[in-house]
């Protein structure tokens, strides 16, 4: 015998409500606009104070990340850990990421991410998907390759240049601010920012960040039109100061 038009409703909702209680907890739906924080590292300066790391270890003036910018992680600003198990949010917040579950990418994007991201030695894609990425409402195929090709970009940029061109030496943040305003737009230099590491008496570029609103799915380029004001800023102590000059840290 067929339920009746009333029991339906009702039977579909029960079914629904023991789905939903025998599912894995899922990461939440993505949003049509979303605010997010690109993390690109300068990894020679990363390296000085995280020296045992192997990604430090095995660093060599000829690599990729010697010259270039490198990913460290995409942010979204709504929260973190979205259907993450409360056991694994423990193992990635200990620092085991080793025992944190694979990320699981198209060969191509894989080969991309060793290259671009060397904290892949440390495991370090599987706590940004852990903490960050779950957040994204996408899958981990389309939350790194969107994410490497804006690295990529950013790289090419006049940014990206002006650093590449002066590993060694040193910069102002003036000339950063100037160089990423050339591409990014006139609020650049607010929703933008540099963050320097101490050591030997000198102030290192360590990282940058670019706050941005990106649409569902991610774009693979930075536009001048997606900044914004950060949600999340870096605290003062430590953002790069206009009056120290900049180092851009060389592999030895």
């Amino acid at each position: 015998m067929q339920p009746s038009h009333v029991l339906r409703p009702l039977l579909a909702g029960a079914l629904a409500a023991l789905a939903a209680t025998l599912a894995p907890a899922a990461a939440r739906a993505a949003s049509p606009v979303e605010n997010y924080a690109l993390a690109i590292s300068w990894e020679p300066a990363f390296c000085l104070q995280h020296s045992s790391k192997p990604e430090c270890t095995s660093e060599t003036p000829s690599r990729h990340d010697a010259h270039y910018f490198s990913l460290h992680g995409l942010w979204p600003q709504s929260g973190s850990y979205c259907g993450v198990s409360a056991s694994q949010k423990s193992t990635d917040q200990a620092g085991d990421w080793a025992a944190l579950p694979a990320v699981i990418l198209q060969p191509d994007t894989e080969s991309l991410l060793q290259v671009d991201e060397p904290g892949t030695q440390s495991y370090l894609e599987r706590h940004e998907w852990t903490e960050h990425g779950t957040c994204s409402g996408l899958s981990q195929q389309d939350f790194f390759a969107p994410t490497l090709s804006m690295l990529e970009g950013i790289n090419a940029s006049n940014l990206g240049a002006t650093v590449s061109a002066n590993v060694g030496g040193h910069l102002t943040l003036a000339q950063l601010q100037a160089a990423a305003k050339l591409d990014y737009g006139t609020y650049a230099s607010i929703d933008i920012e540099y963050l320097c590491i101490s050591s030997g008496g000198r102030s290192y570029l360590e990282e940058v960040r670019f706050h941005m609103r990106l649409p569902n799915p991610l774009p693979a380029t930075v536009q001048s039109s997606y900044m914004a004001k950060p949600i999340n800023p870096a605290s003062y102590s430590q953002l790069c100061k206009s009056s120290t000059p900049i180092y851009i840290k060389a592999v030895n």
